[in-house]
């Protein structure tokens, strides 16, 4: 199949995690992956110095999606916070926390999450404040020396835009040749620019943490198995005419998947990357993070929750971008026709193997703090 070469932004409202709280109730992988962030909040909390944030200690969470996963997180924020405070000479100190996400997040699922959810981080909280930004993370989103703590989970994988189609597949990590590089160069300078504005919104001694969804030495995510297969169904569905050839060209999912070298790269002394000398990259952790689904196969033995659950988690996470591009000509019916018949599909192999199409996402863990210097 021919490559097209045009870039195509990612800003589409049909792009973004399925809507009405569906990415809320099936994304257990991430949820279980913010776990492993947990201690390094409380590291990175006690490393602030509440002498220089000023009256307010003010959090952003970068690439909130709907809220349900960044509870926990920030709960545990908030607790550390006052243990801070408590140690201080300050009686107390007000705490905002500022949900960022695209303009095309379900925002009204995140508030009615964070404002009554029992785990909220608000619940029987006071001089606890909620806000929301909808700006890209690839974007300034703050004014200058303004966020104490940062926190970000599963989110810089994502991309600012699809660079370009590839051949025969629908996973950057299958990309090979100048396609690859082409793929590598936009997530480069994705994370440049991420870093470039959040060096410039951290406060003197402010922290940032990173849980990224990165890839091995080999380039590999660990979700090869189900990408794999999702890109052979598809293939499946151009061969019975379910899906045009020139739709499947354009499927390629927004996403990319760094290795440890590239998650680094910036802070290398030989980086062409001006503001890294205003962040150090103090702790970098890389880990596999087990299948909660597997888990529970494991448990149970069945093969048909397994799956439901998987093609739920595809769904949510991957859906929206995957057929963003089907053709205009096609009626609404015909449009979710396609849809259905692919997760039914994708459903029905989940349950033949589960062990075979099962994730072993590649985690990495990365502290960032803000040095005692000026950006130019």
């Amino acid at each position: 199949m021919t490559q097209s070469t045009e870039s195509v932004s990612v800003s589409r409202g049909e792009e973004h995690m399925l809507g009405h709280g569906f990415y809320n109730r099936h994304s257990h992988e991430q949820a279980k992956a913010n776990t492993y962030g947990l201690p390094l909040i409380v590291e990175a909390i006690n490393r602030i110095d509440l002498g220089q944030i000023g009256g307010e200690f003010r959090i952003a969470d970068y690439g909130s999606a709907q809220g349900q996963n960044s509870l926990l997180p920030m709960k545990t924020a908030v607790a550390q916070i006052k243990t801070l405070v408590a140690k201080s000479d300050r009686a107390t100190i007000p705490i905002s926390v500022t949900h960022t996400d695209l303009p095309t997040n379900d925002w009204s699922t995140l508030f009615q999450t964070v404002l009554f959810s029992p785990d909220s981080y608000l619940a029987g909280e006071r001089d606890v404040f909620c806000f929301a930004s909808g700006t890209s993370i690839y974007q300034q989103i703050f004014p200058p020396k303004h966020i104490a703590f940062g926190y970000s989970a599963i989110t810089e994988h994502w991309l600012s835009r699809r660079p370009c189609n590839i051949p025969d597949e629908i996973w950057s990590a299958r990309a090979t040749g100048e396609v690859r590089s082409t793929w590598a160069a936009q997530a480069k300078a994705d994370w440049h620019a991420f870093l470039q504005y959040r060096a410039l919104e951290m406060q003197p001694s402010a922290q940032l943490l990173i849980i990224g969804s990165g890839a091995d030495a080999q380039g590999n995510s660990g979700a090869e198995g189900l990408t794999d297969l999702a890109n052979h169904i598809l293939q499946q569905l151009v061969k019975d005419g379910t899906l045009y050839p020139k739709e499947y060209e354009e499927m390629a999912i927004p996403t990319y998947y760094r290795t440890a070298q590239e998650w680094k790269e910036p802070f290398m002394s030989d980086s062409n990357f001006p503001q890294g000398a205003a962040l150090s990259l103090d702790d970098f952790q890389e880990l596999a993070l087990p299948d909660v689904y597997l888990e529970q196969f494991q448990l149970d033995g069945d093969a048909q929750l397994f799956a439901e659950a998987y093609t739920g988690f595809f769904k949510a996470a991957y859906e929206p971008c995957l057929f963003v591009n089907l053709s205009d000509k096609r009626t609404p019916e015909s449009r979710q026709h396609v849809i259905d018949v692919f997760s039914q599909k994708l459903q029905v192999a989940l349950a033949q193997d589960p062990k075979k199409y099962s994730c072993r996402w590649v985690l990495h863990l990365m502290l960032i703090s803000k040095k005692e210097v000026e950006i130019a």
